[in-house]
C-alpha cells in the first residue's frame, strides 16, 4: 500500500475503536464503523474495513455499506486529518503549488473522533504556572524522558512539568509540604473533570533517589482518577494502573491507587481492568479478585507477554493496536476469569 495511505491507517489506528490488524500484505484492518457507530445491541461487533486496493487504501462498512477512498474517508470521520492528509499527498507527488490555494470544504468530524486537547487551563488554573510538556524544548530533560518512554505525541498535552515541584504545590495548598532549598521537578499528570476543572494530579520523580509517585488531592471529595476529562463511559474503556500506562490506550482512565475501586467511573459493565503483569505480587493478585468479585472484566496477561507494565510492552516494539488486540482477547470475568486468574498467578 502507498505510504501516504498506510501512515494514515497507522494514526486511525489509535482512534479507532476495536481496530485490528488482520494483515500486512495485503493490507487488511477491522474496526467498529466511524460512521453508523456499528452495532448498538453489541459492543463488540466490528463491521469496518480498511482494505488495500490497487497500492491504495479503502474504507468498507458491511454495516451500512459505506464505501470510501482513504481521502474521503478522513474527510468524513476527521476534518483536521483530512487537511494533512491533502498536504502529504501533495508533497509525496512533489506538487510546487500552495496547498491551500483552494480551500476545501470544511466537513465537522464526527463527534466520537474529535482529538482537540480540552481546554483545561482555565483562567486561575494552578496549570498556567507551569509548561505542557509539548511546550518544551526537545533538549529538555522533561521532554527526553517522556521521549524515552514513547509516550505519544498527541497524548503529551495531557502532561506537565514542575520544575520546583514542593514549590508549586504549596502555591496550590499552603503550607502542604516542606520547603526546600534543592527543590526538585516533577512531572504532573493533573486530574482534570469534564467541565475542565483541575481537582487532583499525580506527579512523577525524574530521580530514582526520591518517592517515585505522589498523589494529591485539591478537591477531597472526587475520585482519584485520571482522565476523566475524555474518557467515553458509553463505549469499552480500560482502567490503567498508572495515568503513563494510560496514555497508551484508546479509551483509559487511570486509579491513582489501582485497588479496584470503582468511583468515580460509569458504566462499569463497559470497564476493562488491566493491572502490572506480576503474577507472584500478592497485592495485585488480591486486587484482580476483588474486581471478579465485584463482577468486573480484567486483563489477565498470557504467558508470552513477559513485561510488567503497559509502557514496558510498548517499549518492546509493541504496536497500541496490537496491544488493545491482546487485552481484548485476554479479558475475562465471572468463573472463567477466576479460572483464568488461578493459572496465571502460578506462572
Amino acid at each position: 500500500m502507498n505510504i501516504t495511505d498506510l501512515k494514515y491507517a497507522g494514526i486511525l489506528s489509535t482512534r479507532l475503536d476495536r481496530f485490528s490488524i488482520k494483515s500486512y500484505s495485503p493490507y487488511r484492518a477491522n474496526m467498529r464503523c466511524p460512521i453508523c457507530g456499528d452495532s448498538q445491541k453489541s459492543k463488540i461487533k466490528a463491521r469496518g474495513w480498511i482494505l488495500e486496493k490497487e497500492n491504495n487504501a479503502i474504507y468498507y462498512c458491511h454495516n451500512c455499506g459505506a464505501s470510501h477512498g482513504m481521502r474521503n474517508f478522513l474527510r468524513t470521520v476527521d476534518n483536521s486529518l483530512y487537511n494533512e492528509y491533502i498536504i502529504d499527498t501533495a508533497l509525496e507527488k512533489g506538487e510546487k503549488r500552495k496547498i491551500f490555494e483552494k480551500k476545501e470544504e470544511q466537513v465537522k468530524p464526527l463527534d466520537k473522533l474529535q482529538m482537540k486537547a480540552p481546554n483545561f487551563r482555565k483562567k486561575g488554573s494552578p496549570l498556567l504556572k507551569i509548561k505542557k510538556i509539548s511546550q518544551l524544548d526537545f533538549s529538555h530533560k522533561g521532554k527526553i524522558y517522556v521521549q524515552n518512554r514513547q509516550i505519544p505525541a498527541s497524548k503529551q498535552y495531557k502532561l506537565y512539568y514542575a520544575p520546583k515541584f514542593n514549590e508549586w504545590v504549596n502555591s496550590i495548598i499552603p503550607e502542604k509540604l516542606p520547603v526546600r532549598e534543592n527543590d526538585r521537578a516533577r512531572l504532573i499528570m493533573p486530574f482534570i473533570d469534564k467541565q475542565g476543572n483541575l481537582f487532583g494530579f499525580n506527579a512523577r520523580a525524574f530521580r530514582d533517589d526520591e518517592l517515585r509517585y505522589i498523589t494529591i488531592m485539591i478537591d477531597e471529595n472526587m475520585p482519584k482518577v485520571f482522565g476523566l476529562d475524555d474518557v467515553d463511559f458509553t463505549k469499552t474503556y480500560y482502567v490503567a494502573e498508572g495515568p503513563i500506562d494510560s496514555l497508551f490506550l484508546s479509551n483509559a482512565v487511570a486509579m491513582a491507587g489501582a485497588d479496584g475501586n470503582a468511583s468515580g467511573l460509569e458504566n462499569t459493565e463497559n470497564a476493562v481492568f488491566i493491572f502490572d503483569n506480576e503474577p507472584r505480587n500478592k497485592e495485585i493478585v488480591a486486587r484482580m479478585e476483588k474486581c471478579l468479585d465485584k463482577g468486573y472484566k480484567v486483563c489477565i496477561w498470557p504467558k508470552n507477554v513477559l513485561q510488567k507494565d503497559i509502557n514496558d510492552v510498548i517499549l518492546s516494539g509493541v504496536t497500541q493496536a496490537s496491544l488493545e488486540l491482546i487485552i481484548d482477547n485476554n479479558t475475562f470475568s465471572g468463573l472463567e476469569g477466576k479460572l483464568q486468574l488461578t493459572y496465571w498467578r502460578k506462572c
